[in-house]
């Protein structure tokens, strides 16, 4: 069996999370102030096009940071431990 020596990871664990934080703080107050400006400046005022917006704005910051999560949340070693 060919194992080969462990490498320590670029930015371990610790960095990666203040990394990531700093990332989901500005991120989602970009997001909100863009959502915001969105829903006042841009769209009509119709409780249509609310009902539509609203959830979709609320829902949709989730996608792009579930894979962010993931990346800080990821262990140091190759084996998982």
């Amino acid at each position: 069996m060919d194992t080969q020596p462990y490498k320590p990871p670029f930015l371990p664990i610790g960095v990666r999370k203040l990394l990531g934080t700093i990332i989901i703080l500005v991120g989602l107050t970009a997001y909100t102030l863009a959502a915001v400006w969105l829903a006042v400046d841009v769209l009509p005022d119709h409780w249509a096009v609310q009902l539509i917006f609203y959830p979709i704005a609320g829902i949709a910051w989730a996608f792009p940071t579930k894979p962010l999560i993931d990346w800080m949340q990821r262990p140091d070693s190759l084996d998982g431990q």
